[in-house]
């Protein structure tokens, strides 16, 4: 069906026409309802292994239509929802431009990810550029601070991406108010929290390829750096009041064998660091343990090499699954010596620490 069928024309063909599956040869049904968007349907007791644009939700159908219609405006070849025999795959749109394909999926449920890597697969062994585009979640409230912190699912983040000039993404799009958000220069804090860049962009507003949003300035740094501080504060007094080891917490402990408090623990224990997701605790628990294994060990942060490091994980293995963290570390290491920390007794430049992390994540040094 072209974009330019009005309603009452196509009523009128299907008054006059009979419809085929392109795959199965079986008749179909051509609905044309007033909220949905007009599509075609097999019937109930159809056996066709093809079936496409059923069962489907309402938001999923309108936004396939409303992303169908950008690029028809923007003279961009589209075709809705096209049928790849070779892949035995129906992309909801196959889009090319300047000699290039790209398989769009809007995707407004979750599906197993195996099923997301298999697509993947296909469209890249055929020279087909696969873009997955997201439902924008539906919030109650979305806050207005361009510099957020962001709760994301595992899911969502294997549909992060990553860009050598303009950092790491996740683009969604909400075809109820046909608005695209963007996430960001994420930066990973913990679990699914991230700090991020968030903002929204009309889809006449758009373009394609899709648009980076430029780097955060200076100054939204600064609100990634305050946020960072917050969530620190918060991880140490609920340390401090919540622990339910009380005085046997080694964390607690091995603060007051150096005669300072929990909440007193330089700034430069708790830096966001490269591949931090691949450790299974907060940021501050592992960077102080590291410091504490060094301080044991009698060993300055230059004296640090792959041996040193492997002997530390072995010493919590609770933290550290096989090999997964050690590039985190390595990253960690890296910025101590640029700070000259040597130990954790050393003294810390809130300003200098500001300003070298500033450098790392204009550099990307945070992407993964």
């Amino acid at each position: 069906m072209s974009a330019t069928h009005t309603r009452d024309m196509l009523k009128q063909l299907r008054r006059t026409s009979k419809f085929y599956c392109p795959q199965c040869k079986e008749e179909l049904q051509l609905r044309i309802g007033e909220l949905v968007i007009p599509h075609f349907s097999h019937r109930k007791d159809s056996n066709c292994q093809q079936l496409f644009s059923e069962g489907e939700s309402k938001e999923h159908l309108v936004g396939k239509r409303q992303l169908y219609s950008f690029f028809e405006s923007k003279r961009i070849t589209v075709q809705l929802e096209p049928y790849l025999k070779e892949l035995s795959q129906r992309p909801d749109l196959l889009v090319t431009a300047q000699n290039e394909q790209y398989a769009i999926e809007f995707q407004c449920s979750n599906i197993p990810l195996k099923d997301v890597q298999a697509r993947t697969k296909g469209y890249m062994n055929a020279g087909i550029h696969p873009l997955w585009l997201l439902k924008t979640p539906n919030l109650e409230k979305q806050k207005t601070a361009r510099i957020q912190l962001i709760q994301l699912s595992p899911f969502r983040q294997q549909f992060i991406t990553s860009h050598p000039q303009h950092g790491s993404t996740l683009l969604t799009y909400n075809p109820i108010t046909s608005m695209f958000m963007y996430y960001s220069h994420l930066l990973f804090v913990q679990g699914y929290r991230f700090i991020a860049k968030v903002q929204q962009l009309p889809i006449a507003h758009q373009h394609f390829p899709f648009l980076h949003l430029k780097e955060p300035t200076k100054e939204e740094f600064q609100q990634y750096w305050q946020l960072h501080l917050q969530i620190r504060q918060r991880f140490l007094r609920q340390r401090l009041f919540l622990s339910r080891k009380g005085v046997q917490d080694t964390l607690l402990k091995r603060c007051y064998s150096i005669r300072i408090s929990l909440e007193q623990l330089p700034l430069y224990i708790g830096l966001p660091v490269r591949y931090a997701q691949d450790i299974d605790v907060y940021i501050v628990e592992w960077q102080a343990c590291l410091l504490f294994f060094l301080r044991d060990c009698n060993l300055s942060t230059s004296q640090v090499d792959d041996e040193i490091i492997s002997t530390f994980m072995k010493k919590y293995p609770d933290y550290f699954q096989g090999d997964r963290g050690r590039t985190a570390i390595i990253h960690y290491i890296s910025l101590l010596k640029k700070l000259r920390i040597h130990s954790i007794q050393s003294t810390e430049d809130e300003s200098k620490i500001f300003h070298l992390l500033h450098r790392e994540f204009l550099a990307k040094c945070y992407e993964n």
